[in-house]
Protein backbone atom coordinates (compact mmCIF):
# COMPACT_ATOMS: atom_id res chain seq x y z
CA UNK A 1 0.00 0.00 0.00
CA UNK A 2 1.53 3.42 -1.04
CA UNK A 3 2.14 5.88 1.80
CA UNK A 4 0.21 9.23 1.71
CA UNK A 5 2.18 11.93 -0.09
CA UNK A 6 4.53 9.47 -1.86
CA UNK A 7 3.14 10.44 -5.26
CA UNK A 8 3.79 14.11 -4.51
CA UNK A 9 7.41 13.33 -3.55
CA UNK A 10 7.89 11.39 -6.78
CA UNK A 11 6.47 14.22 -8.86
CA UNK A 12 8.73 16.76 -7.13
CA UNK A 13 11.81 14.58 -7.73
CA UNK A 14 10.92 14.26 -11.41
CA UNK A 15 10.47 18.03 -11.74
CA UNK A 16 13.84 18.73 -10.09
CA UNK A 17 15.53 16.22 -12.41
CA UNK A 18 14.10 17.91 -15.51
CA UNK A 19 15.08 21.36 -14.17
CA UNK A 20 18.67 20.22 -13.58
CA UNK A 21 18.92 18.87 -17.13
CA UNK A 22 17.61 22.16 -18.52
CA UNK A 23 20.15 24.15 -16.50
CA UNK A 24 22.98 21.92 -17.73
CA UNK A 25 21.93 22.42 -21.33
CA UNK A 26 21.44 26.18 -21.05
CA UNK A 27 24.15 28.49 -22.42
CA UNK A 28 26.33 30.24 -19.85
CA UNK A 29 25.12 33.64 -18.77
CA UNK A 30 27.58 36.53 -18.68
CA UNK A 31 27.53 36.60 -14.88
CA UNK A 32 28.45 32.89 -14.81
CA UNK A 33 31.60 33.38 -16.90
CA UNK A 34 34.92 33.77 -15.09
CA UNK A 35 36.84 36.21 -17.29
CA UNK A 36 40.05 35.26 -15.51
CA UNK A 37 39.67 31.67 -16.67
CA UNK A 38 40.53 32.48 -20.30
CA UNK A 39 44.23 31.72 -19.94
CA UNK A 40 43.68 28.38 -18.21
CA UNK A 41 40.98 27.32 -20.68
CA UNK A 42 43.25 28.28 -23.58
CA UNK A 43 46.03 26.26 -22.03
CA UNK A 44 43.73 23.23 -21.81
CA UNK A 45 42.74 23.69 -25.46
CA UNK A 46 46.37 24.01 -26.50
CA UNK A 47 47.14 20.63 -24.94
CA UNK A 48 45.06 18.97 -27.63
CA UNK A 49 45.63 21.47 -30.46
CA UNK A 50 48.77 21.24 -32.59
CA UNK A 51 51.39 23.87 -31.68
CA UNK A 52 51.70 26.90 -33.96
CA UNK A 53 54.37 26.93 -36.65
CA UNK A 54 57.62 27.55 -34.77
CA UNK A 55 59.05 29.79 -37.49
CA UNK A 56 56.02 32.10 -37.12
CA UNK A 57 56.34 32.03 -33.33
CA UNK A 58 59.97 33.06 -33.72
CA UNK A 59 58.95 35.85 -36.09
CA UNK A 60 56.71 37.38 -33.42
CA UNK A 61 59.34 36.83 -30.73
CA UNK A 62 61.82 38.69 -32.93
CA UNK A 63 59.28 41.53 -33.07
CA UNK A 64 59.49 41.72 -29.29
CA UNK A 65 56.50 39.71 -28.05
CA UNK A 66 56.84 37.00 -25.38
CA UNK A 67 56.43 33.42 -26.57
CA UNK A 68 53.12 32.89 -24.75
CA UNK A 69 51.61 35.98 -26.39
CA UNK A 70 52.99 35.02 -29.81
CA UNK A 71 51.46 31.55 -29.61
CA UNK A 72 48.14 32.99 -28.38
CA UNK A 73 48.00 35.38 -31.35
CA UNK A 74 48.65 32.61 -33.87
CA UNK A 75 45.94 30.44 -32.31
CA UNK A 76 43.46 33.32 -32.20
CA UNK A 77 44.07 34.79 -35.66
CA UNK A 78 45.51 31.84 -37.51
CA UNK A 79 48.83 31.56 -39.32
CA UNK A 80 47.94 33.17 -42.66
CA UNK A 81 49.69 36.41 -43.69
CA UNK A 82 51.92 36.40 -40.63
CA UNK A 83 52.66 38.59 -38.99
CA UNK A 84 50.74 41.89 -39.39
CA UNK A 85 47.25 40.49 -38.51
CA UNK A 86 48.72 38.76 -35.47
CA UNK A 87 50.47 41.95 -34.32
CA UNK A 88 47.24 43.93 -34.73
CA UNK A 89 45.49 41.36 -32.54
CA UNK A 90 48.21 41.71 -29.91
CA UNK A 91 47.96 45.51 -30.02
CA UNK A 92 44.18 45.32 -29.50
CA UNK A 93 44.58 42.89 -26.61
CA UNK A 94 46.87 45.37 -24.88
CA UNK A 95 45.32 48.69 -25.84
CA UNK A 96 41.73 47.80 -26.73
CA UNK A 97 40.07 47.79 -30.19
CA UNK A 98 40.46 51.07 -32.02
CA UNK A 99 42.42 52.61 -29.17
CA UNK A 100 44.41 55.74 -29.78
CA UNK A 101 46.94 57.49 -27.63
CA UNK A 102 46.13 57.90 -23.96
CA UNK A 103 45.40 61.44 -22.88
CA UNK A 104 46.15 61.07 -19.17
CA UNK A 105 49.75 61.43 -18.05
CA UNK A 106 51.31 59.33 -15.31
CA UNK A 107 54.04 60.99 -13.29
CA UNK A 108 57.18 59.02 -14.08
CA UNK A 109 60.25 58.46 -11.96
CA UNK A 110 63.23 60.69 -12.78
CA UNK A 111 65.48 57.60 -12.67
CA UNK A 112 66.53 55.84 -15.86
CA UNK A 113 67.15 52.60 -13.92
CA UNK A 114 70.25 51.96 -16.04
CA UNK A 115 71.90 48.55 -15.96
CA UNK A 116 75.39 47.99 -17.40
CA UNK A 117 76.14 44.93 -19.55
CA UNK A 118 72.44 44.31 -20.10
CA UNK A 119 70.12 43.88 -23.07
CA UNK A 120 66.38 44.12 -22.42
CA UNK A 121 63.74 42.65 -24.69
CA UNK A 122 60.57 44.42 -25.84
CA UNK A 123 58.55 45.54 -28.83
CA UNK A 124 60.67 48.09 -30.71
CA UNK A 125 58.79 51.36 -31.14
CA UNK A 126 61.94 52.95 -32.64
CA UNK A 127 64.91 51.08 -34.09
CA UNK A 128 68.38 52.02 -32.91
CA UNK A 129 69.61 52.80 -36.41
CA UNK A 130 66.96 55.56 -36.57
CA UNK A 131 67.79 56.97 -33.14
CA UNK A 132 71.49 57.58 -32.55
CA UNK A 133 72.27 59.25 -29.22
CA UNK A 134 75.45 60.47 -27.53
CA UNK A 135 75.12 58.68 -24.20
CA UNK A 136 72.96 56.30 -22.14
CA UNK A 137 71.44 59.34 -20.43
CA UNK A 138 70.49 60.88 -23.77
CA UNK A 139 69.03 57.56 -24.88
CA UNK A 140 66.93 57.41 -21.72
CA UNK A 141 65.67 60.94 -22.30
CA UNK A 142 64.73 60.11 -25.90
CA UNK A 143 62.62 57.27 -24.50
CA UNK A 144 61.02 59.66 -22.03
CA UNK A 145 60.24 62.14 -24.82
CA UNK A 146 58.82 59.54 -27.22
CA UNK A 147 55.23 60.18 -28.31
CA UNK A 148 53.14 57.04 -29.00
CA UNK A 149 52.05 56.70 -32.61
CA UNK A 150 50.12 54.39 -34.94
CA UNK A 151 49.72 51.51 -35.42
CA UNK A 152 50.39 50.40 -31.85
CA UNK A 153 50.31 53.61 -29.79
CA UNK A 154 52.67 51.98 -27.31
CA UNK A 155 54.74 54.30 -25.12
CA UNK A 156 58.47 53.85 -24.65
CA UNK A 157 59.34 52.36 -21.28
CA UNK A 158 62.49 50.40 -22.17
CA UNK A 159 65.69 51.76 -23.72
CA UNK A 160 68.81 49.91 -24.88
CA UNK A 161 71.99 51.81 -25.79
CA UNK A 162 75.25 50.81 -27.52
CA UNK A 163 78.16 52.58 -25.74
CA UNK A 164 81.05 50.87 -27.58
CA UNK A 165 83.00 53.04 -30.10
CA UNK A 166 83.35 50.06 -32.44
CA UNK A 167 79.72 49.00 -32.16
CA UNK A 168 77.97 46.38 -30.07
CA UNK A 169 77.61 42.64 -30.46
CA UNK A 170 74.18 41.07 -30.92
CA UNK A 171 73.42 37.55 -32.18
CA UNK A 172 71.20 38.92 -34.95
CA UNK A 173 71.57 40.11 -38.50
CA UNK A 174 72.47 43.76 -38.95
CA UNK A 175 74.96 46.39 -37.84
CA UNK A 176 74.73 47.74 -34.31
CA UNK A 177 76.87 50.84 -34.25
CA UNK A 178 77.97 53.15 -31.49
CA UNK A 179 75.17 55.34 -30.17
CA UNK A 180 72.29 53.21 -31.39
CA UNK A 181 69.41 53.76 -28.97
CA UNK A 182 66.61 51.23 -29.21
CA UNK A 183 63.28 52.38 -27.79
CA UNK A 184 61.01 49.55 -26.70
CA UNK A 185 57.80 48.73 -24.89
CA UNK A 186 57.19 46.02 -22.31
CA UNK A 187 53.93 45.33 -20.49
CA UNK A 188 55.63 45.10 -17.07
CA UNK A 189 58.84 47.16 -17.07
CA UNK A 190 59.04 46.81 -13.27
CA UNK A 191 60.12 43.23 -13.93
CA UNK A 192 61.86 43.60 -17.30
CA UNK A 193 62.36 40.71 -19.69
CA UNK A 194 66.11 40.25 -20.05
CA UNK A 195 67.75 39.00 -23.25
CA UNK A 196 71.28 38.97 -21.89
CA UNK A 197 73.17 40.21 -18.83
CA UNK A 198 76.70 40.09 -17.49
CA UNK A 199 79.29 37.64 -18.82
CA UNK A 200 78.72 35.31 -21.74
CA UNK A 201 79.47 31.67 -20.99
CA UNK A 202 82.39 29.86 -22.61
CA UNK A 203 79.87 27.65 -24.42
CA UNK A 204 78.16 30.72 -25.84
CA UNK A 205 81.44 32.25 -27.01
CA UNK A 206 82.42 29.02 -28.72
CA UNK A 207 79.13 29.17 -30.63
CA UNK A 208 79.60 32.92 -31.29
CA UNK A 209 83.33 33.52 -31.81
CA UNK A 210 82.86 37.29 -32.24
CA UNK A 211 81.03 37.69 -28.93
CA UNK A 212 82.81 39.75 -26.25
CA UNK A 213 83.37 38.49 -22.72
CA UNK A 214 80.45 40.53 -21.39
CA UNK A 215 77.29 42.01 -22.87
CA UNK A 216 78.09 45.28 -24.69
CA UNK A 217 74.80 47.07 -24.14
CA UNK A 218 73.45 49.38 -21.44
CA UNK A 219 69.71 49.14 -20.79
CA UNK A 220 67.14 50.75 -18.56
CA UNK A 221 63.45 51.23 -17.94
CA UNK A 222 61.05 54.05 -17.13
CA UNK A 223 58.42 53.38 -14.47
CA UNK A 224 55.95 55.54 -12.52
CA UNK A 225 57.23 57.51 -9.56
CA UNK A 226 57.80 55.53 -6.33
CA UNK A 227 57.72 52.18 -8.13
CA UNK A 228 60.66 49.80 -7.87
CA UNK A 229 62.37 47.72 -10.56
CA UNK A 230 63.41 44.11 -9.99
CA UNK A 231 66.22 42.17 -11.65
CA UNK A 232 63.60 40.94 -14.11
CA UNK A 233 63.01 37.59 -15.74
CA UNK A 234 64.64 35.91 -18.74
CA UNK A 235 62.89 36.72 -22.00
CA UNK A 236 61.77 34.41 -24.79
CA UNK A 237 65.09 35.23 -26.48
CA UNK A 238 67.21 34.62 -23.40
CA UNK A 239 68.70 31.48 -24.96
CA UNK A 240 71.00 34.00 -26.65
CA UNK A 241 72.89 34.26 -23.35
CA UNK A 242 74.03 30.64 -23.35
Amino acid sequence: MRRPGASRVALLAAFLSVFALAEAAAPARLADVDVDADASSDAKKSDSAPPPDESLVQGLIQAGFPRARAEAALRAVGEDDCCEPQKRWLFEQTRGPGAGPKTEKTKMSASCHASESTDYDGYAVTWGSANVQASPEACCESCRAYEPRAPDFFPCNVWVFCPKPGGCFAPAAGEFGHGQCWLKYQEAPNSPHVNARGAYSEEYRRAHPTAPETVDWVAGVLVPENETVSNGTWSSRSHWRR
